[in-house]
């Protein structure tokens, strides 16, 4: 529990980051006007996601649930990388570069 709490700041940066980029793309970019509405959304995803690694890593710490193979340390690094990747996306956005996966452009 204490490790997900250290990690805690930095989900909190990375989700901060993923916002403000998106921020920026879509009134620097798309030329769209800015909704406190969808910012407070997003801060409260954020929150709620928060909230909810304490409670995985409560139940983590009350039963044995490591022994199915996943970890707290693993879901907030894999969480915290699938922010800063979201981050990433929409500063190649900003910045021009196309993003290209099998599926097609992001």
């Amino acid at each position: 529990m204490k490790e997900i709490i250290e990690l805690l700041p930095i989900l909190a940066v990375a989700a901060a980051m993923n916002i403000c980029a998106g921020i920026y793309y879509s009134i620097g970019t798309q030329k769209m006007n800015f909704s406190l509405t969808v910012l407070l959304s997003g801060i409260a995803k954020a929150a709620i996601a928060a909230g909810l690694f304490m409670g995985t890593a409560y139940c983590f710490e009350a039963t044995d649930l490591s022994s199915l193979g996943v970890t707290p340390m693993f879901i907030m690094t894999s969480a915290i990388a699938l922010y800063v990747g979201k981050a990433l996306v929409s500063l190649g956005k900003i910045l021009g570069i196309e993003i290209h996966t099998k599926e097609g452009k992001v």
